[in-house]
């Protein structure tokens, strides 16, 4: 969460917003532990293999969806069929009614 800190950020929202945000979602995540095997275990391969983690992850809480800015998980949308997509085209599938 050390990266909601940065200043580059200051820009879309307050460091204050940004921090109960961190902590709002510290009190309501859940937590899935990614072993190596895991990892090595990620098919198809992400061309960044330092983004396999990610990968792992999804298969490991059966996730229902991966949201990322990062090119090399983007483009493999979708991924043995969960869905990669940015944060603006999440927001597009959120109900807001």
């Amino acid at each position: 969460m050390s990266v909601f800190r940065r200043a580059k950020f200051d820009r879309y929202q307050p460091a204050e917003v940004r921090r109960a945000f961190a902590a709002f979602v510290r009190l309501h995540a859940l937590y899935f532990e990614v072993s190596a095997k895991d990892v090595d275990n990620v098919q198809p391969l992400c061309r960044d293999p330092k983004d396999n983690q990610f990968l792992a992850l999804l298969q490991v809480c059966d996730a229902d969806g991966l949201i990322s800015s990062d090119a090399d998980l983007l483009v493999l949308h979708p991924w043995n069929g969960v869905p990669i997509m940015t944060p603006a085209e999440f927001l597009g599938t959120v109900n807001t009614h």
